[in-house]
């Protein structure tokens, strides 16, 4: 069902501390619609890493993080840095943010830990060959979470299209999460997102359809003044719900850069790591769309 946007009051249920941890500037891909670019910089990860532990060791409130990149498992350290993220007792969720290239055996290395959570995100320009049997056999280990992206391409489509259906069943049988990703590409604080050939568009939507309908699916939670409604990650951004500029939002997130420097999610401020105390506040949002569907669980109250 669709609602006015002026009928809805807030969005968002609320969440811990959000970190986000650039622990690489490369990867193993270079996607042609990929915002990052990736590259190769002469920080010394090993050294770097020491710090950003010790100082979110010393976080006192609750916190998610998703390690992210670049390519996160790129990381000369990788599997010692999540065993001592693991000891955290702040640290509420692990997210691994990753291309899923590395083989299932670098996987199953990983602590066995109810805090973990794989985000997998699926690439078709790039070939993955066993991305769905890693995703089925590390389902039984671990949180996973699948962001499957369509890209423009006719050979393309008509590759992913099976591997789609591939992973649905897996999320079918509450294997998995699986959430469906647009190419889009940003300005400062502008979103534009592709407009797909037909024969495209029309899978897409089917597939956002079938995700809508399953039980196990991630979710963005709205407020009216009478009820409350939990919407898939696509029903909430097709229907333009993320359009928040003006609204109040209580951001409380912020990205540990390649570099050591600390940026503060929606804000024009960075600190060095050794400087930053994660500490934040709520602000007006800027942008006409909020397009990280990561923070729209922070709590928004409309104008």
């Amino acid at each position: 069902m669709q609602y006015n946007n002026q009928d809805i009051i807030a969005i968002g249920e609320g969440s811990p501390l959000n970190i986000n941890w650039e622990m690489v500037s490369h990867c193993q891909f270079d996607c042609s619609y990929c915002y990052y670019r990736p590259f190769t910089s002469d920080t010394n990860y090993t050294t770097l890493s020491k710090i950003v532990l010790k100082k979110l060791k010393a976080i006192e409130e609750d916190f998610i993080i998703n390690l992210i990149g670049g390519e996160p498992t790129l990381h000369p350290n990788f599997l010692e840095i999540i065993e001592e993220l693991v000891k955290i007792e702040k640290l509420r969720e692990i997210r691994i943010v990753t291309n899923f290239v590395k083989p299932e055996n670098f996987w199953s290395k990983i602590p066995k830990n109810n805090k973990i959570k794989i985000t997998a995100s699926f690439h078709p320009e790039y070939p993955n060959k066993d991305f769905v049997k890693k995703a089925d056999i590390l389902s039984g280990q671990y949180k996973i979470d699948i962001a499957f992206l369509f890209t423009n391409k006719i050979d393309e489509y008509n590759q992913y299209k099976n591997i789609f259906d591939d992973l649905y069943r897996l999320a079918s049988d509450k294997k998995l999460t699986l959430n469906c990703i647009r190419l889009h590409n940003e300005t400062q604080q502008q979103v534009s997102y592709e407009a797909y050939q037909e024969v495209i568009e029309s899978f897409i939507k089917e597939c956002e359809a079938k995700i809508t309908l399953l039980e196990n699916k991630e979710t963005t939670l709205i407020k009216l003044k009478n009820s409350i409604h939990h919407l898939s990650k696509s029903d909430f951004l097709n229907h333009g719900y993320n359009r928040l500029k003006g609204w109040r939002c209580d951001i409380r997130a912020f990205i540990i850069h390649y570099d050591a420097q600390v940026s503060y999610a929606c804000k024009n401020t960075k600190k060095h790591i050794l400087t930053c105390d994660f500490k934040t506040t709520a602000i007006t949002c800027p942008f006409e769309v909020c397009q990280c569907d990561d923070y729209w669980s922070f709590e928004k109250v409309a104008p």
